[in-house]
């Protein structure tokens, strides 16, 4: 707990940041959904390029699967790119899955901080998460254009007040 006192500053402008662009997200969520999306989509062709990259320069023992997980990598983010509303529906059934593995994990931990003050924030920001899975389920794929951008910035703004919240019941620390 020491570490995470001496770290309460830095606890506290996360929890800020993501306030804000949780705010942002919710505010306009089919621009956030989109962004999202192709962000996704140049993050797999950057990994993709980096494998080449990496394949030549290392010359490794795993040439051809290395070679074929690069074409894949840039394959689905050329996917991505070229194809959007596919993306953000496929997008829409992996925040599913995330918004799950999210609010077990954030449960699971916060049992470990029971005796901090506020680590009720921690529990009741994973009860959320899984909430959010629920309703994600319920609208797909009708929701999927603005629920990603939209739950992931609730998702965000509850993270941000639980961030701070927490950082604000650490003690000081010299």
């Amino acid at each position: 707990m020491d570490f995470l006192a001496r770290h309460r500053g830095l606890l506290t402008f996360e929890g800020i940041l993501f306030i804000i662009l949780g705010c942002l997200a919710i505010a306009i969520p089919q621009f956030f959904t989109l962004a999202i999306e192709i962000f996704i989509g140049w993050l797999f062709i950057a990994a993709g390029l980096f494998l080449i990259f990496r394949l030549f320069q290392t010359r490794d023992i795993g040439f051809w699967p290395t070679l074929l997980s690069a074409i894949l990598n840039i394959g689905i983010g050329v996917l991505l790119l070229f194809y959007p509303l596919a993306g953000i529906l496929s997008l829409t059934l992996l925040m599913i899955a995330y918004f799950v593995i999210d609010g077990f994990s954030k449960i699971i931990f916060s049992f470990h901080l029971r005796p901090i003050n506020n680590w009720g924030w921690i529990l009741i920001s994973g009860i959320l998460s899984l909430l959010l899975a629920g309703l994600l389920l319920a609208g797909w794929p009708g929701t999927a254009t603005w629920a990603i951008g939209l739950l992931v910035g609730i998702n965000m703004l509850f993270t941000g007040f639980s961030l701070v919240a927490f950082a604000s019941s650490l003690k000081k620390t010299d």
